[in-house]
């Protein structure tokens, strides 16, 4: 089901009355690109951020606040909760699929940690996370503040694991599907049956009432050859709910491989596809997430380090998952600690992908693929972090002339309600 964006336009001004009126403007603008929906009686615009009304939704008012007045939060934090998986995927980037899985302890403590913090957005990955008897515990241990995503090959899911997964909190599941021909796609995983195994995932999960999505990497010869639009066609008849779209990242298995890095025009496309399948009225695709458009400088850019963090399976910080950097271990360190190392270092989100942005850089210091580098050895120019222009979205928020006084934001808090006028309108889009 569709929303009417005027909806959300009464939503924005209630929520976000304390923002200034440029970061709102910028905001209405972008929903034009953005395919509206309503999941549990609420309004979602994506599967990467909470709807609203909500307590996570709060979260990111929040973080959003921080931000405005030069703090940084880890709004989103990815998470490698095993490296364990019967797959082994030509763009996995996953370097030792033998280490073994931090205790469940320290996971839930971390992520009690990141949610202090203000993450509002989790995303369990692997490996494949499903391998992991724990789980169900381990969505459990997010309470409304955040959400979780699930990224996962579909490898073991079940409708009764499914139907678990949603009873737990669990908001999404991403699952990986990167061409509409079985056979090739089994083979991009090495593993026979995998296309069917990720087809009945996606049956299991939206028979389990999950915000069911899929994960696609998507090369010059899908563009080329025209697979990319067959296979968004093929997901609207699947009726899954959202598409995130990845490029080719030269990290992991793809390390060295610069020949899959796409052009200028093969990113622009993908950038076309994002607002034109979510801008239509005829519904022929799902709606896309298609990160080098979200990245690029016309909207969020890249937060990694900087309002994203990834951790690994044996606990160790990084920016995001392709940037194999490591500031410290949740095993050793206090999440907290290790956060304020890096930020130090991204202190601002960047315009482009970081990774992609600066692949030679980071494969110069290391030469082996499979090694996560420390950042005290690794020659990190720090102008290439620091002088990136701001991506747009950021802009708006950051350097503005109309940044609201503490003081006035706070009593105007103590006499409204934001969630009281903004239930009434998400009524009325029902």
């Amino acid at each position: 089901m569709t929303i009417s964006k005027s909806v959300v336009v009464n939503l924005i001004s209630i929520f976000l009355s304390d923002f200034p009126d440029c970061f709102r403007q910028y905001l209405v603008s972008k929903l034009k690109w953005e395919k509206l929906g309503l999941v549990n009686g609420k309004i979602f615009v994506n599967s990467y951020f909470p709807p609203f009304p909500s307590r996570a939704f709060e979260s990111v008012r929040k973080a959003w606040r921080c931000t405005m007045n030069g703090t940084t939060v880890p709004e989103i934090a990815t998470i490698a909760i095993t490296n364990k998986c019967p797959y082994d995927c030509e763009y996995c980037s996953v370097p030792d699929k033998t280490v073994c899985d931090l205790p469940t302890g320290s996971l839930i403590q971390t992520i009690h940690s990141l949610q202090k913090m203000g993450t509002y957005h989790f995303s369990l990955t692997g490996g494949e996370p499903l391998l992991r008897e724990d789980l169900i515990d381990i969505v459990n241990s997010v309470d409304s503040r955040s959400i979780v995503k699930l990224f996962s090959t579909g490898y073991s899911l079940t409708k009764k694991r499914a139907k678990a997964l949603k009873e737990a909190g669990l908001f999404s599941i991403n699952i990986s599907l990167d061409n509409i021909d079985p056979q090739k796609h089994d083979a991009g995983c090495n593993y026979d049956g995998a296309f069917d195994i990720a087809l009945n995932a996606i049956q299991y999960s939206k028979a389990a009432s999950l915000l069911t999505c899929v994960a696609t990497v998507v090369t010059k010869e899908r563009i080329r050859s025209g697979e990319i639009f067959r296979f968004l066609e093929f997901m609207r008849e699947l009726d899954v709910d959202e598409v995130t779209i990845f490029e080719p990242i030269p990290t992991g298995k793809l390390a060295f491989c610069d020949n899959a890095i796409l052009g200028d025009n093969e990113r622009g496309l993908l950038k076309l596809l994002h607002k034109d399948a979510n801008g239509s009225q005829d519904n022929k695709y799902p709606r896309i997430f298609s990160f080098p458009y979200v990245e690029s400088s016309e909207y969020m850019g890249c937060g990694a380090g900087c309002t994203r963090l990834h951790i690994t399976a044996l606990g160790e910080v990084m920016p995001c998952d392709f940037t194999q950097v490591t500031f410290g271990n949740i095993q050793k360190e206090q999440i907290k600690t290790i956060w304020k190392r890096m930020n130090k270092t991204f202190e601002k989100p960047s315009s482009g992908c970081f990774a992609l942005d600066n692949y030679k850089l980071l494969r110069e210091s290391n030469h082996k693929a499979s090694d996560i580098m420390d950042s005290h050895h690794i020659y990190m120019n720090e102008e290439v972090v620091k002088k990136n222009e701001l991506p747009a979205f950021y802009d708006n928020l950051m350097n503005n002339e109309e940044l609201i006084v503490s003081s006035v934001v706070e009593n105007t808090a103590k006499n409204t309600n934001p969630t009281d006028g903004a239930d009434k309108f998400a009524a009325s889009a029902r």
